[in-house]
């Protein structure tokens, strides 16, 4: 009777097997980290929008007296109407008209990232802002848009902020809009 060979070693089957689940494995682990930065993005530029259209807001509270000269179609460098700035310097006195130029000139900038730089470069904002204000009687609407990183898997709101400069049908818009009731000054 003989007697079993005795196996020495792993079969190169079983090696390249064991390779390609590792394999499949790490490719699953590198699209989790792109969705993962992509997301991340994403949720750190709906913050600064947050922020943008906040400040605004709070720009036009301190100035009531030009409430309704604030209303803009549009600013914000996707719209390539980067303004030169005001004549005057609003870190001083001045009237009420004069300060939404600086308000709106100031919000521009904090939108394309110029208050933020790096190396003498801007490193802020948002990617291709658009910034929209409109102002009916006292109640006031904030939109800003920006470009995001994908299409859409749903609608934007149908609205006129950004229309038409983010891919074929907007699809790669992104679409903050708030709406606040600016009350009388006491």
């Amino acid at each position: 009777m003989k007697t079993p060979l005795s196996q020495s070693g792993i079969s190169l089957v079983e090696v390249t097997v064991a390779i390609l689940v590792l394999s499949i494995g790490v490719l699953g682990l590198a699209g989790m980290q792109v969705t993962a930065k992509r997301t991340s993005h994403e949720a750190v530029q709906r913050s600064v929008a947050t922020g943008l259209a906040s400040e605004i807001l709070e720009r036009m509270r301190a100035n009531p007296g030009g409430l309704d000269n604030y209303a803009t179609a549009g600013v914000g460098q996707a719209v390539r109407a980067l303004p030169a700035a005001p004549a005057l310097d609003c870190t001083a006195a001045c009237t009420a008209e004069e300060l939404v130029l600086w308000d709106l000139w100031e919000w521009e900038r904090a939108m394309n990232g110029a208050t933020t730089l790096r190396d003498g470069e801007a490193a802020g904002g948002l990617v291709n802002p658009v910034g929209c204000v409109t102002v009916v009687d006292r109640l006031v609407t904030v939109e800003i848009a920006w470009q995001g990183f994908a299409a859409l898997s749903y609608e934007t709101p149908g609205t006129g902020c950004g229309a038409g400069l983010y891919a074929a049908d907007d699809v790669d818009r992104q679409l903050l809009r708030i709406t606040s009731y600016l009350g009388e000054s006491i």
